[in-house]
């Protein structure tokens, strides 16, 4: 009889061992399947049965992270920020398929946040920066400053809003900081602030031999960067001779106050430049902004953060006295008038029609054209027309200099012309900067260069007045 009860006891231990087992095994795999209810949860929780779920989940982490690895890491992500972070990467690292991958990765890193997980909030802030919300990603940051790489994020911000008192106060606590603290990135972004005087020590300039160089600045440490790789390309070799730029420096968007919309071209307040100290003895200044229209005025170039080294050239090549080959803007005082004087290297402003002898007519082109000596005295300049003589040189004789009609300017009386029948950087940024046109430039470099930029200061004070 005693054989008899024991021999049931342990089978109904060993029913309810595999029932258990079971029963264990139906609950872990519920949470595999992404179908465990919050009781069931709350069970797992109570029973203390998370090892087996952080088992589970490193098993399939080395299956790249499969569906069964997702709704495991979510259940755990209740609790452990460091879960909550790596389920966030998960969604971050994917590829951008649809903006609810990316909004998951979001949701929970703030889910680690809560669970005071310090990675996530800088994580988060980073997105948040991305996206120029800087006040949310300041919020983020500030409780943990005393981390180094929230303090450079803070700095980058501060840089970004030209917050000089804020820069000030974050670079103090960022300087003050061990340099064991600090990684390799850290403390080459530290190199950087020095490089573009954020950090205020003196940047010795390299000497150089051109004939005017130029002051670059930009706002965010971002384009400081881009604006340094756009001066040393290679495409700007051809105007070393005569341009050369001195170190980048920053200047914050409050202090530029620019009042352009992003469709329009850059116009900045230009009277700020009257006391600016980081300008020095330079002729001229070239600013790169967020968003706006490449152009040049007077003494100061523009570009923004997505022009590239080709419209940096074309805009280079104004200031040094080469004009528009393509149509300019309704209006544009050069189009207004055939030219008292010349005014550019490669374009001439001119009356359409000429009256008189055909030898008179050409040499009162030739003297009107900065161009003259390289054109042959066999290239026609003028076809016959019942108005007289029509100014242009025949398409036909596109190899030789000439004098053929341009897009810049095209009025019933008076017509744009230029040397070479044939698309340039001046018309196109892509295409080539003609070997005519590094000759003209060689012979005359002082001609046409664009005035100082201090006239932009005065005419700014004036308009003030």
């Amino acid at each position: 009889m005693k054989v008899k009860v024991s021999l049931t006891i342990m089978s109904l231990l060993i029913l309810l061992s595999i029932s258990s087992f079971l029963w264990i095994n139906s609950l872990i795999q519920r949470v595999e399947d992404g179908y465990a209810s919050h009781s069931q949860l709350a069970l797992i929780n109570q029973l203390g049965l998370h090892s087996i779920l952080y088992k589970r989940l490193n098993l399939y982490g080395q299956q790249d992270k499969n569906k069964q690895w997702q709704n495991i890491a979510k259940a755990l992500a209740k609790d452990d920020g460091e879960i909550a972070f790596k389920l966030a990467n998960y969604y971050l690292t994917k590829p951008k398929e649809s903006y609810r991958k990316n909004r998951n990765g979001e949701l929970w890193l703030k889910q680690a946040i809560r669970l005071n997980h310090k990675k996530s909030r800088i994580a988060l802030a980073k997105i948040y920066l991305d996206e120029h919300s800087l006040l949310a990603a300041t919020k983020l940051l500030l409780p943990i400053q005393s981390d180094p790489s929230a303090l450079k994020l803070l700095i980058e911000i501060s840089i970004l809003t030209g917050e000089y008192k804020k820069i000030d106060h974050y670079i103090q606590q960022f300087t003050a900081m061990s340099s064991e603290d600090k990684t390799d990135e850290q403390q080459s972004f530290y190199q950087k602030l020095k490089r573009y005087k954020i950090i205020n020590k003196p940047v010795i300039a390299p000497e150089v031999s051109c004939l005017a160089t130029i002051s670059p600045f930009a706002t965010s440490l971002e384009n400081l960067g881009y604006f340094e790789e756009l001066i040393s390309s290679a495409r700007l070799a051809p105007l070393k001779p005569y341009l050369c730029f001195s170190p980048v420096k920053y200047i914050s968007k409050i202090q530029l106050d620019c009042q352009h919309d992003e469709n329009e071209a850059i116009r900045c307040n230009e009277s700020i430049w009257q006391k600016h100290n980081l300008v020095g003895n330079n002729r001229f200044i070239a600013v790169l902004v967020e968003k706006g229209g490449a152009n040049v005025n007077a003494g100061i170039l523009y570009i923004d953060s997505h022009d590239n080294e080709d419209v940096l050239f074309h805009e280079l090549a104004h200031l040094i006295g080469f004009i528009d080959e393509y149509q300019l803007a309704e209006n544009h005082y050069r189009c207004l008038s055939v030219q008292n004087s010349m005014f550019s290297h490669n374009i001439a402003i001119l009356p359409r029609f000429y009256q008189g002898s055909r030898q008179v007519v050409r040499e009162k082109i030739l003297s009107e054209l900065p161009w003259a000596k390289y054109i042959e005295s066999h290239t026609p300049l003028v076809s016959k027309a019942e108005q007289g003589w029509k100014l242009g040189t025949a398409k036909d004789e596109s190899g030789s200099v000439g004098a053929y009609l341009a897009e810049s300017c095209d009025e019933q009386n008076f017509v744009a012309i230029q040397p070479l029948n044939q698309r340039t950087a001046m018309r196109y940024y892509e295409e080539v900067f003609p070997n005519l046109y590094l000759q003209m430039l060689a012979d005359n470099p002082k001609k046409f260069l664009m005035p100082h930029y201090l006239q932009n200061v005065n005419r700014a004070l004036k308009a003030k007045k």
